[in-house]
């Protein structure tokens, strides 16, 4: 019977040994993220060298006639080629709605953001939040209260993004973009600097966020890229993204090269990777948009990614901001793929599975 009592022991003993050893699926570094968020953080910047990734907002998710199915895109119909990157607005999940502010169900971004992991590629979310109120920075107040509860939300919904053997979805995350007219661009810059460091905070150690790197995002396209920068809380961002979409044909080429210029020196030096989300609503009509107006941008400025807007429903009402097949500009943007400072899934080949040296 001791003899029993034993050999049960030793067997406990060497189980409890063994469990502890075992490593999960989805590891934590030393910088208390995940080894693949790690990696992405890390890679941002090395693959400038390679050059721009490039993807779509929603780009699995609709497109020009379609929405649903994230087995297809557009850019894959036009190029036989994945995208490298895509967007998602995430305003409305913090209030526990069924769609975004785009009219996107919030079920929908979280399948195509996990069916997007197999191409392990750059996942860009956005939180464009609503206002909470007065006095969001004052601990205690019901708008502090309340944005924190939204920030709580929101963690949940980025740690639910992985896989089934929990392995979570690395991201870039862009909080509070700039220039877009919403209550935190009427904070002064000390304060929405504040803002962002109060929220990250919120995000990392009560929301337990492992997944995500965060960016700063402005929508500026004059002045100089430090004037772009003068609210950018330096110290907790991973990445600068310039966010161009307009509908003005007159000078839309002529700015984004130019601010991309500046913004890719000024990023270059201070070892920031640099995004541009960008693009023409309806292609301004011309059929050679996209070497115009994109191309030198890919091939002039040092980028990590060019994401475009999002094509949504039907084509006459020409909202899309990238080809679809049977659009004019499909044989020009074939030049745009073909650039040797373009990437998509075919030429990314992972960008968060391991580091790269720089």
């Amino acid at each position: 019977m001791k003899r029993h009592f034993l050999y049960i022991f030793l067997a406990v003993v060497v189980l409890m040994a063994c469990s502890k050893s075992k490593k999960t699926y989805d590891e934590t570094g030393s910088s208390g993220l995940t080894t693949r968020t790690e990696n992405l953080q890390h890679n941002m910047l090395a693959y400038e060298e390679k050059g721009a990734m490039l993807g779509q907002m929603y780009a699995t998710a609709e497109g020009i006639g379609w929405m649903g199915d994230s087995c297809q895109s557009d850019l894959n119909k036009v190029t036989g080629d994945n995208p490298a990157v895509i967007g998602y607005e995430l305003a409305g999940i913090e209030s526990n709605k069924t769609q975004n502010s785009d009219g996107i169900d919030t079920t929908l971004i979280r399948r195509t953001a996990i069916d997007f992991m197999q191409r392990q590629g750059l996942a860009i979310m956005l939180w464009t939040a609503p206002n909470p109120g007065d006095n969001p920075l004052e601990d205690g107040t019901p708008a502090n209260m309340r944005l924190k509860a939204w920030t709580m939300k929101i963690a949940s919904f980025l740690g639910s993004i992985q896989d089934e053997y929990g392995i979570k979805l690395p991201m870039l995350v862009y909080l509070y973009p700039t220039g877009t007219g919403k209550w935190y661009d009427r904070l002064s810059a000390d304060d929405y600097r504040k803002l962002y460091a109060q929220t990250i905070d919120w995000l990392r150690n009560e929301g337990k966020t492992t997944n995500a790197i965060f960016g700063f995002s402005n929508t500026a396209i004059t002045g100089t890229a430090e004037e772009f920068m003068s609210r950018c809380p330096n110290e907790d961002i991973d990445c600068v993204q310039l966010m161009y979409l307009t509908s003005d044909t007159n000078s839309y080429a002529d700015n984004l090269l130019r601010m991309s210029r500046q913004l890719s020196a000024y990023c270059s030096s201070n070892m920031k990777p640099l995004g541009v989300y960008t693009g023409m609503k309806g292609l301004g009509g011309d059929e050679e948009f996209w070497t115009k107006s994109l191309l030198p941008v890919a091939e002039q400025c040092r980028l990590s990614y060019l994401m475009l807007g999002r094509n949504h429903g039907d084509y006459q009402q020409d909202d899309f901001y990238g080809p679809y097949p049977g659009n004019k500009t499909t044989g020009d943007f074939i030049k745009l793929y073909n650039s040797h400072r373009i990437m998509m899934a075919k030429k990314l080949n992972g960008l968060w599975l391991k580091k790269i040296a720089k």
